[in-house]
């Protein structure tokens, strides 16, 4: 079995696994992960990368969640994809931080700010025009919850 062929397998694995078991599903595409990283592929690691920002982010961990998707970004810098999955997770975890009360409104609004950031830089790879209005859009939503 080639590495390709060893990823697809425990991407859908865990895709499998992310509803009824969670935690496995994270650990499966740690493991994809490292498999990734070893071949050197770097649009394979940042496919996993930003797979492991989506599960980090159900788990509720912010720190591991915004680690990964700014990880994909890093990887594949001209993927569209990589910007919106950065934009999402930023948007979700400002959201939490906003719920928890004034203490947290700072990380919020900050967070908000690197989400309007990252939609507009998804907004400049697409090449639809539609597409590209909604991404403008939504940074000019999360650009205004940063500065409110």
């Amino acid at each position: 079995m080639t590495s390709r062929d060893e990823l697809g397998s425990l991407l859908k694995k865990a895709a499998a696994a992310m509803k009824s078991d969670l935690k496995g599903a994270v650990a499966t595409l740690e493991q994809a992960y490292a498999l990734a990283t070893a071949s050197g592929d770097a649009e394979d690691t940042a496919v996993i990368a930003e797979e492991l920002a989506r599960a980090w982010a159900r788990r509720k961990s912010a720190a591991r969640a915004l680690y990964y998707a700014r990880k994909s970004t890093v990887l594949a810098p001209a993927q569209k994809a990589t910007w919106t999955t950065l934009a999402k997770t930023c948007e979700l975890v400002a959201s939490r931080q906003h719920a928890r009360g004034a203490s947290a409104e700072g990380r919020a609004r900050a967070l908000y700010r690197a989400s309007a950031h990252a939609f507009k830089k998804a907004a400049s790879l697409s090449k639809d025009a539609e597409d590209k209005r909604w991404l403008l859009e939504l940074a000019s939503d999360a650009a205004k919850q940063g500065n409110a």
